[in-house]
């Protein structure tokens, strides 16, 4: 359990970035979950307080991940309320499927700016909070595509993979100075995002678990665990590595 610790959760209103706020606030983390969606970071905020009350409650707030003077009046909020910031949790992100030869510009740039450019806002305008800490930890979302090509995703796979260079880069720039950095590499999750691709028939969900050595999706609460892992003492020595948590997928070379 921990105490008067707070975490920022980009993306947090939903899927894994919902269950990891769950899980840190069943833990005793103040959650901030931030969203692009107001009133979804707001309802999951007022659950957590219902749930897993802490002093002067759980924050939820609109944010646009890619707007770095958004992101910068998001963090000194934080920091109005709390007063402090232990954790941050880059989960922001988005998805969108077409064919590499006729990409879309503004789709391409979109996700690049969400995914990449939202953790890189994020990250540099919580850096002297974090710095404040005594035990700041940093988890980036990365993902199986950045392991192995995704078609019909090049932006979310380029992206993702981009999220690889950028722990390891961040981590050996700020190790010196105690803030650990490490990402987690989810497989398939049951989430809104991989049930919309099974839905349009961009995900095989027979062959997909036919793949995936453990024979099913994960849970986003396996997810959030891994990543509450990587905040927690318990990691205290795991810094600028990628964990994957994907069922084995990435390592089974079954033809």
């Amino acid at each position: 359990m921990m105490s008067d610790r707070t975490v920022l959760i980009t993306g947090g209103a939903q899927g894994i970035g919902a269950a990891t706020a769950r899980t840190l606030a069943a833990r005793g983390w103040r959650v901030a979950v931030a969203d692009l969606q107001a009133d979804e970071a707001l309802a999951r905020a007022k659950e957590l307080d219902e749930s897993s009350p802490v002093a002067d409650g759980h924050v939820g707030l609109s944010v646009d991940v890619s707007d770095p003077e958004a992101v910068n009046a998001l963090v000194a909020d934080i920091e109005s309320r709390a007063g402090r910031l232990d954790a941050l949790v880059n989960g922001a992100g988005n998805i969108f499927r077409q064919e590499a030869r006729s990409y879309d510009d503004r789709q391409w740039e979109r996700q690049l700016a969400v995914h990449l450019t939202g953790a890189l806002n994020c990250t540099r305008a919580a850096y002297p909070l974090l710095r404040r800490s005594d035990s700041p930890a940093v988890v980036n979302i990365a993902s199986v595509g950045s392991t192995f090509g995704l078609p019909g995703r090049l932006g979310y796979a380029t992206a993702k993979s981009g999220i690889l260079g950028f722990t390891r880069t961040l981590a050996a720039e700020w190790g010196p100075e105690g803030i650990r950095v490490n990402a987690v590499a989810p497989g398939y999750v049951a989430t809104d995002m991989v049930r919309s691709g099974l839905a349009s028939g961009a995900l095989n969900e027979e062959a997909l678990l036919r793949r995936t050595p453990l024979r099913r999706l994960a849970r986003p609460e396996e997810i959030a665990t891994a990543i509450a892992f990587l905040l927690s003492s318990d990691a205290a020595f795991v810094h600028g590595t990628t964990l994957a948590v994907d069922g084995g997928i990435t390592i089974d070379g079954t033809f």
